[in-house]
């Protein structure tokens, strides 16, 4: 009824508010419509949970390293290839990165950095070995491996990589001196 006389109101009072047309009149009245919204909205079902458990991402990735003495010292990897991979848990809360392969196994935690055109890229080291105690020598190897994942944990491109060898003559008091090892993508 209150809509109803809002109406009239609107249409006796159109030229005094300048709505010549009908949209403008409709945007000037202030109908109640909160019975037909009630109904409305008890229709529509409410929002589903996303997946939690995540979106396997199948191929053959394998990635070949050229002979290097220290990446060898330090036990890295010369070739691996990686079948399969998934992202567990919410991408916001502890998400870890399973990868099946050989040569790589396992679940990692992953760091996920800010979003780029609604991407997410996703990182972890599925390899790393240190050598050095406090304020002596020091070395570090490590695989870094990332992926670009949706809000929801769906991986959405093929995964790359980079790989570093890092000394140091004393871990308390001098820099690190990293320099990249390279490692080619290669077909299985």
């Amino acid at each position: 009824m209150k809509s109803v006389i809002s109406l009239l109101v609107v249409l006796v009072c159109a030229p005094a508010l300048r709505a010549s047309d009908f949209e403008n009149m409709r945007r000037t009245a202030a109908f109640e419509f909160s019975g037909i919204a009630a109904q409305a909205l008890s229709a529509v079902p409410g929002p589903t949970a996303p997946e939690r458990s995540g979106f396997i991402f199948r191929g053959s990735f394998c990635w070949q390293r050229g002979k290097d003495f220290n990446a060898e010292r330090m036990g890295m990897p010369f070739s691996f290839c990686i079948d399969s991979m998934k992202i567990s848990g919410n991408i916001f809360e502890k998400p870890r990165l399973s990868v099946s392969g050989t040569g790589v196994n396992g679940a990692f935690d992953l760091k996920i950095g800010p979003p780029s055109d609604g991407l997410y890229k996703a990182t972890t080291m599925i390899f790393r070995n240190g050598k050095g105690s406090a304020c002596s020598a020091g070395e570090d190897a490590y695989i870094e491996f990332s992926v670009l994942t949706d809000s929801r944990g769906k991986i959405v491109a093929e995964p790359f990589l980079k790989a570093f060898y890092g000394h140091t003559p004393d871990i308390c008091n001098s820099q690190w001196q990293y320099s990249e090892i390279k490692y080619t993508f290669t077909a299985r």
